[in-house]
């Protein structure tokens, strides 16, 4: 007997070796254009996991029931549905644009074999029906380049499709244990109850008491450290598929793409007022308790998109007691304008606060929180400022004098003859046809030059102005009142807003003689 027949002797045994398997015929020996010289040098889960892969989407609508188990040396793997087993030979596939599976390019079951053998880890086994291929590696055609040889066998008809392999490798074992927990099905070892669903997107505990994982589009894509969460995103978003088209090892995400994946499951996981009062929302928060002052990815996502959480009942408990503060950001702080974040007074403010809420003994959370209503020294301060101005619109705010109505109207004038475009906008003082009812006010407040409010009526508009601002310049005056009106197109830092004031700006400057003229007027006012 020649080496070569002492060979398949060895093949046939490891066959018959296969319970229900009675019968081996050799047919053939075929030599592949697959070399160990692939660059390929895949781990034990990512070999597990594609072999797997193939029985997953052979039988997307019986995941539960492959089959894995480890005999002593022996891992085995079984599936009712079968397949063209001259499909591990040639390269391609035909899943290609299948939605539901996630094969694409037919190389994976080849770079999985070269990657079990630079493992050592030799002659895996597939069986389809009554056909066989035990998979080994040839001799060196140039030096370090070894073909996979392909050896046919013909055995009597299974009732499923195999993958079987012999081997001491604990950490293949144990890869192949876990391995279907790689895919999305709901009778994953890894998940437990649903939490919420919405928009083919879920959220389930976790089984692991310290860990959670994200599946995206069937596959586990990462791990979630510290917080127990299963997320499962079902449908493709351009976001993701635009950085993973190229990844044919279909590696886990990268931090930048996980955080892509938090962002679109806060985004898009949640109709619209579905965050409030969420549970999903609820758990998360709660089992992340121990990590909050460092933070993560996942809180940062839900609090960069929330929606009704600071009126969340459940998470103003969490945050009932005088434990926490947040870190001041102008993002996650409504009502601050960029005038009012970059104030020294604001400034000062914030830093005086920090140090007393430590000296309290307070825990510092990241700026994020402030969306679960979490207190930070910049919100403590916008809603003093907010405070004190309402009272001194309701305590030290009166009508315009005969005077004051005059240098007023001077100055609309100017404004309608150097910005006219602009001055429509207004009606009663300028236009008749104009979409805004201007009413302006005085005020005592020192703290208070110029500020535009918005009535109860949309188109309603009322500017009040310091008294002493009416004994200032032309031109402080004729600034701050049309800085003031330009803000029905936003706040100080927004574009629209930005835009509308650099067009004053250049109408005016254009314009010098007319505001040279207005300036005379106004000296002759003498207020």
């Amino acid at each position: 007997m020649t080496l070569e027949d002492k060979k398949i002797e060895i093949y046939k045994n490891l066959l018959l070796g296969i319970s229900g398997v009675t019968e081996a015929k050799y047919l053939k020996t075929v030599e592949s254009s697959v070399t160990t010289s692939w660059g390929v040098n895949w781990d034990h889960d990512y070999i597990a996991r594609d072999i797997l892969q193939n029985f997953r989407d052979a039988n997307l609508k019986e995941i539960d029931k492959i089959d894995i188990k480890v005999y002593d040396d022996q891992i085995l793997v079984s599936a009712k549905n079968s397949f063209d087993i001259r499909k591990l030979f040639y390269m391609g596939s035909n899943k290609s644009g299948d939605d539901e599976t996630i094969g694409e390019y037919g190389e994976g079951f080849k770079a999985a074999c070269v990657s079990m053998i630079k493992l050592g880890i030799n002659d895996p086994i597939s069986i389809s029906g009554d056909n066989a291929i035990i998979i080994s590696v040839g001799k060196a055609v140039v030096e370090n380049m070894r073909p996979l040889i392909y050896h046919y066998f013909k055995i009597n008809k299974q009732n499923s499709t195999i993958f079987s392999v012999n081997t001491y490798d604990e950490k293949l074992k144990k890869a192949f244990k876990f391995g279907m927990n790689h895919f999305w099905y709901e009778k994953n070892d890894l998940v437990g109850q649903k939490l919420y669903d919405y928009n083919e997107i879920a959220a389930y505990k976790s089984k692991k008491a310290k860990e959670g994982y994200i599946f995206y589009r069937g596959i586990m894509r990462n791990t979630i450290p510290h917080i127990p969460i299963v997320i499962n995103i079902s449908k493709k978003y351009a976001a993701i598929e635009n950085k993973i088209k190229a990844d044919r090892d279909r590696n886990s995400f990268s931090s930048k793409l996980t955080q892509t994946f938090f962002s679109i499951y806060a985004r898009s996981g949640f109709y619209w007022g579905g965050m409030k009062n969420n549970p999903a929302i609820h758990y998360i928060l709660k089992t992340s308790k121990p990590i909050w002052p460092k933070g993560h990815q996942l809180l940062s996502a839900i609090g960069t998109y929330s929606r009704s959480l600071h009126e969340d009942l459940v998470i103003k408990k969490m945050f009932a007691s005088k434990k926490y503060y947040c870190e001041s950001t102008y993002n996650y702080t409504s009502g601050i304008t960029w005038s009012d974040w970059y104030d020294t007074k604001t400034q000062s403010f914030v830093l005086r606060r920090d140090n007393k809420f430590k000296k309290d003994g307070r825990v510092k959370l990241p700026s994020y929180f402030s969306s679960f209503g979490v207190l930070s020294s910049l919100g403590q301060f916008v809603k003093k400022k907010k405070a004190a101005e309402e009272r001194v619109k309701k305590t030290k705010t009166a009508s315009l004098t005969t005077k004051q109505k005059k240098a007023v109207n001077l100055a609309l004038d100017c404004i309608r003859k150097v910005a006219p475009t602009f001055s429509k906008l207004y009606k009663n003082h300028i236009e008749d046809e104009g979409i805004y009812d201007l009413n302006i006010k005085m005020c005592e407040s020192k703290d208070l030059l110029g500020q535009l409010k918005d009535n109860r009526e949309y188109n309603d508009k009322t500017i009040f102005l310091n008294k002493e601002l009416f004994k200032s310049s032309f031109g402080k005056f004729f600034s701050t009142l049309a800085h003031e009106m330009s803000h029905v197109f936003g706040q100080d830092g927004q574009r629209e807003f930005s835009d509308v004031l650099t067009h004053l700006l250049e109408q005016a400057v254009q314009r010098n003689k007319i505001l040279n003229q207005y300036a005379k007027k106004w000296k002759e006012l003498k207020l």
